[in-house]
């Protein structure tokens, strides 16, 4: 006999008001996440001029310029760093050159007694300068008005240099060994006339660099007419 197949039999009917297909559980709920908000880079603090080197530098500036200008003048750390640059440039000069004359030079030959001469000429000019530099650095000041920068100093012979903002073409910043230890920087002002050239010797960096950049916005401001 041959088999019979099975008989389709129906998947069982869901009882009534069952569902039709199996629940699914629902996720757990989670918090929808911030919107994104991106970070703001780092804004420096304003720039403050420090108070203890506002005004007029040392012996005034009468009669080179207008009394009512905001004078400031330049670190007194620049003292230091003038008489370390004597020192050391007295040694190099003074120095080697008596001890080569003292003790290569035969005794009796009268050239020798140069030797000590040289030195003390070297010690003379080297007290000379120790003390003239602190006079020097105070004589130093700076104001800046609308259109130029007013720079200011000497000892026997005062000058004023006035550099108009409008004919600016370079701003450096230098700043040597010696300067970068005491934490300090020259700007010199380039013109489109070298008779116009300016130079601000030994401002805190901090204060350099502030100045700097406002030099520049201010001729790029005279040189387009605003």
């Amino acid at each position: 006999m041959q088999s019979q197949p099975p008989e389709f039999m129906p998947p069982p009917r869901p009882q009534d008001g069952a569902p039709l297909t199996t629940p699914v559980a629902a996720p757990p709920y989670a918090p929808a996440a911030p919107p994104y908000e991106p970070q703001q880079p780092p804004v420096a603090p304003p720039f403050v001029p420090d108070p203890m080197l506002a005004g007029p530098p040392e012996g005034g500036v009468e009669p080179f310029a207008p009394p009512s200008e905001a004078w400031r003048r330049v670190s007194p750390q620049l003292t230091t760093v003038k008489r370390i640059s004597s020192s050391i440039w007295s040694f190099i000069v003074f120095v080697p050159a008596a001890l080569i004359l003292w003790f290569v030079v035969p005794p009796e030959e009268p050239v020798r007694w140069a030797g000590p001469a040289w030195l003390a000429l070297g010690v003379a000019w080297w007290v000379w300068r120790w003390f003239r530099a602190k006079r020097l650095v105070a004589s130093y000041g700076w104001a800046r008005r609308d259109k130029d920068l007013c720079i200011v100093g000497g000892l026997w012979f005062r000058n004023l240099e006035v550099v108009p903002f409008g004919r600016m073409q370079v701003v450096k910043v230098s700043s040597g060994p010696l300067l970068r230890a005491y934490g300090l920087a020259n700007i010199e002002l380039v013109t489109a006339a070298a008779a116009t050239n300016g130079i601000i010797p030994g401002l805190p960096a901090d204060e350099a660099k502030a100045l700097r950049d406002l030099i520049i916005e201010l001729s790029d401001a005279e040189g387009s007419g605003l």
